[in-house]
């Protein structure tokens, strides 16, 4: 017992280890961040990269269309189930947690592994004396201690692995640190099929050890699915617009797509009138940014420009309503210079948009129809999720969907929102009505919230995609 025990705090305190199938990363770019990503789905040799002026298409490893591509903050997650009430109150008083529950940023990647120490310790301290527990609350996942799971987390890339799973292409951009626990993100990303588009923060050749390593959030999940988060988003934070330039564009979009540009100097993602066609070939045509990036508003303004002038749509998610009150005049700066066209929130999100004070779960649908005319003077598609209630939209044309929730047991709400969102996205893209995208968004977020960390299986992830193929051929009408 005692060895089970010091090899438990051992990989409690430990940075999880790259995996063997590790690829070295692209040689280093001093000047704008190293880009540590080749646009495959499997390990490459290193490439070097060479000017973007003496790139051609050739030189993307995969040069295939993609669907959807993700900007945001590559967050590993480290997820800790607390299935013993006792164990989980043991957990909080040693991580110094007085009220569970929501999110606190910390201030290094030490004060996540003293944090995961502490879990262990705990752990090791009631191995024997923990209540045993009736049933696991997960059927996929068996009751366990404080053994973590990590995952490739952050919500555009959470977006981007629901696309990928349910048969579309993405790739997701953003910035890690020159670590393992970046190099293992990418790997585990790409084992989610999604193409990593990845740079790394430059080092201070002045002082390397102030140099950020790559973000973490250490999620504590207690039964019924409240979970106590803390945030290091450490080398994340380093990216900036300078660093989307033609060569993230390259390998994140593909091939060149430019479309009649309008006297801006924006082109047009699609006529107002011009949805994609049901049944048309995948192509690159949506960016997808998650609500953090409006804390640099300059890098949300380069993609979104970078996507337009691609002829793609570009999508936004309003993240949480401190983003929405912290960040209200960036938010309006690019909504509108007409640079998104989907907008997403939740009813916390909406509520601070129109400056409802009541509580989340007294927002009715009426609110949520208020919130989505006032996103609607500015996107095409405004779309208000409200948990367990299920979610609207409706667009400047007056189309409308509504899915209402369905009763389940909850574990984890780790990233269902996202994966909400994605599974929209992936209807919509396939020319589906808002009704057919709301439905397969609902039935998506409503499975993720049944596992740990939003980590479905294969198998369940292709039961769920012929499901959704179900719908969006009875959405036209194929029986």
């Amino acid at each position: 017992r005692a060895q089970s025990a010091s090899r438990m705090a051992s990989r409690l305190s430990a940075s999880p280890p790259v995996g063997r199938a590790f690829t070295a990363p692209l040689r280093r770019r001093p000047s704008s961040g190293s880009l540590a990503a080749t646009a495959d789905q499997a390990p490459a040799a290193p490439v070097a990269l060479r000017p973007a002026s003496m790139m051609t298409a050739d030189d993307s490893v995969d040069t295939r269309e993609v669907l959807l591509v993700g900007l945001g903050d590559p967050v590993s997650d480290i997820l800790v189930r607390l299935d013993d009430p006792s164990l989980a109150s043991r957990v909080f008083d040693a991580c110094g947690i007085s009220e569970p529950g929501g999110c606190v940023p910390v201030d290094s990647d030490e004060d996540i592994k003293s944090l995961l120490a502490a879990c262990g310790e705990q752990w090791i301290t009631g191995a024997g004396e923990l209540e045993t527990p009736s049933r696991s609350f997960s059927e996929d996942v068996p009751a366990q201690g404080v053994e973590p799971t990590y995952c490739p987390g952050g919500s555009a890339a959470n977006v981007a692995k629901a696309v990928a799973n349910l048969g579309g292409d993405a790739a997701f951009v953003g910035m890690i640190g020159r670590d393992d626990i970046g190099a293992r993100y990418r790997e585990l990303l790409r084992s989610q099929k999604v193409t990593p588009v990845l740079l790394e923060v430059d080092v201070d050749e002045d002082d390397a050890g102030s140099t950020p390593r790559s973000a973490q959030c250490l999620s504590l999940v207690e039964k019924g699915g409240q979970r106590t988060m803390r945030t290091y988003l450490g080398a994340s934070l380093r990216m900036g617009a300078s660093h989307f330039d033609e060569n993230v564009e390259r390998l994140a979009f593909g091939v060149d797509r430019v479309g009649a540009d309008d006297e801006s100097g924006i082109t047009k993602s699609h006529s107002d009138d011009a949805a994609p066609r049901p049944g048309s070939a995948p192509r690159a045509s949506l960016l997808h940014v998650e609500g953090y990036t409006l804390y640099r508003p300059d890098l949300a303004r380069a993609a979104m420009t970078a996507a337009k002038r691609r002829g793609a749509l570009v999508s936004l998610d309003l993240a949480s309503f401190e983003v929405v009150r912290n960040c209200r005049s960036q938010l309006l700066s690019l909504l509108d210079d007409g640079l998104v066209d989907l907008l997403f929130c939740n009813e916390d999100e909406a509520a601070e948009l129109i400056g409802e004070t009541r509580a989340p779960d007294a927002f009715a649908r009426e609110d949520a129809g208020r919130a989505m005319e006032w996103m609607l003077r500015y996107v095409r598609v405004a779309t208000v999720s409200l948990g367990a209630r299920g979610c609207v939209s409706v667009d400047n044309k007056g189309q409308r969907g509504v899915s209402p929730g369905v009763r389940c047991a909850v574990v984890d709400t780790t990233g269902a929102g996202d994966s909400f969102t994605g599974a929209f996205l992936w209807a919509y893209l396939r020319g589906g009505s808002l009704q057919a995208c709301c439905s397969c968004g609902c039935a998506v977020g409503t499975a993720v919230v049944q596992v740990l960390g939003a980590e479905l299986t294969a198998t369940r992830w292709g039961e769920l995609a012929g499901d959704l193929e179900t719908v969006l051929l009875r959405d036209r009408g194929v029986d």
